[in-house]
């Protein structure tokens, strides 16, 4: 289990600044732990979104060494929906597999 006090995202160096419940201190050079990850721009917006919303998370999963799985994980997802948007909207604009397209990706890029 990981005992995370507190943990507090910095965007000027892209680190993560950890206080364990032992009172140790650890921090998380992002960028060297994302280069070393299998991205895509899908996940690394996510990537993104975690360490301005949720960098305990960030942090929980870089130390359990689950931040990988959680990408997967969440790519297979978001294209799941996505295939599922876009065959309901072709199905809806008579086979105008264009348009069904171009809607679909502004749904997945802003319907969040």
């Amino acid at each position: 289990m990981v005992e995370i006090k507190s943990c507090k995202y910095n965007n000027d160096n892209d680190t993560i600044s950890i206080i364990k419940t032992n009172g140790s201190k650890v921090s998380i050079l992002c960028t060297a732990v994302e280069d070393s990850l299998n991205t895509n721009i899908t996940t690394r917006s996510k990537l993104e979104w975690l360490k301005d919303n949720e960098p305990f998370t960030y942090a929980e999963l870089v130390i359990t060494g689950k931040l990988q799985d959680f990408l997967d994980q969440y790519d297979e997802s978001y294209y799941r929906q996505h295939d599922t948007i876009e065959k309901q909207l072709i199905e809806h604009f008579n086979g105008d597999k264009a348009c069904a397209v171009a809607i679909a990706r502004e749904i997945m890029m802003y319907g969040e």
